[in-house]
């Protein structure tokens, strides 16, 4: 098991207050109380902006960057701005300023319960040469890593699109990923103010080239291979297939059973999906089968208990899903539940 001493702990984003369901007023210095309480001997760096009030808050370092600004992208609600930049010069900040070879990087708003997840790094040793491109896989988070949004008529594929809340990894890979240009402002968060979405697009009020998640992704990968997305559901250039092959070889994406953070913002349970997204997100069984189809797993006992989990854990989260959301329907029992058990840890 890697040791706490190994990681740095970036914190990345504004220091927030407020939280849902009252949980805390205080919400990014009760998220690094309990990660300092979780990984005490590890580095932890809060990476923020000029001007943020930070008394309070522990950390062993502080970053304070200047605030590139967020444009609006979505007609419905111009008060809705596309934070992209600013996740990619507060997080490359807080990856330079770590000192240890391993790097957790989390949000701001999200609580972690557990760091079991520490025990899946490295445990998948198979790769396909021609698409690897990291030291090891980076662990991910699979609360917004999507495949697409599935409607009742088509799926909108959404090729290269991880979820930026969480990773963790080798410093040099998280810094890799994170080393790629700036968007151009406003042109990319206003990239369909002046062009036609495709016919498929099912939010036509989002003008953005592509969310901050495909933007980081796509990027990272472009450095290293040919990668050719234009806008967020390009399916051009064998992007659905060639998504799905770079993903498997260079990340990992963990469910929140797993990878146990909560965000304190939105009490966001991958068991209360809805139906836009239920059915293809990048579950931890949606990435294992697309592990064993794209990088030359072979074949012994441990890759048929592999493929046991797959089906087992899609039946589990299929009953799960529907039996929670009902229970939740009507008040938010199970967000309230796990709101009041979190109040009571800080």
């Amino acid at each position: 098991m890697i040791q706490d001493g190994e990681i740095s702990i970036v914190v990345q984003g504004p220091v927030l207050r407020e939280s849902s369901f009252n949980i805390t007023s205080e919400t990014t210095r009760v998220i690094c109380a309990r990660l300092k309480k979780l990984f005490p001997k590890s580095e932890l760096i809060l990476s923020t902006w000029e001007g943020e009030d930070v008394g309070g808050i522990l950390f062993d370092k502080l970053i304070l960057s200047k605030d590139p600004g967020a444009i609006w992208f979505n007609y419905e609600n111009y008060n809705l701005l596309n934070n992209c930049n600013r996740l990619i010069v507060s997080t490359k900040a807080g990856i330079e300023a770590a000192s240890n070879k391993y790097v957790f990087k989390v949000r701001s708003d999200l609580f972690l319960m557990s760091k079991s997840f520490l025990k899946y790094f490295d445990k998948f040793s198979f790769y396909d040469a021609n698409y690897k491109h990291v030291k090891s896989r980076i662990i991910s988070f699979s609360i917004f890593s999507i495949k697409g949004h599935k409607t009742s008529l088509f799926t909108m594929e959404r090729p290269y699109h991880i979820s930026d809340w969480a990773y963790f990894g080798y410093k040099e890979d998280l810094l890799d990923l994170y080393s790629i240009p700036l968007t151009q402002e406003p042109e990319f968060s206003q990239w369909f103010l002046k062009r036609c979405k495709p016919f498929f697009d099912i939010e036509p009020w989002r003008l953005w080239k592509m969310p901050p998640e495909q933007y980081v992704t796509s990027s990272f990968l472009k450095k290293h291979t040919r990668v050719q997305l234009e806008h967020t559901t390009d399916l051009s250039n064998n992007n659905v297939e060639n998504s799905a092959r770079l993903l498997a070889n260079n990340f990992l994406v963990l469910d929140q059973t797993q990878f146990s953070c909560i965000s304190l913002k939105y009490v966001t349970l991958q068991f209360l999906f809805d139906d836009l997204i239920k059915d293809s997100a990048i579950f931890y069984e949606t990435w294992l089968k697309d592990y064993h189809k794209f990088c030359n797993v072979c074949w012994n006992v441990k890759k048929l208990g592999e493929k046991m989990q797959i089906v087992g854990r899609r039946f589990f989260y299929i009953f799960l899903n529907r039996t929670l959301t009902i229970i939740n329907k009507k008040n938010k029992l199970i967000q309230r539940v796990l709101a009041n058990f979190i109040h009571k840890l800080i």
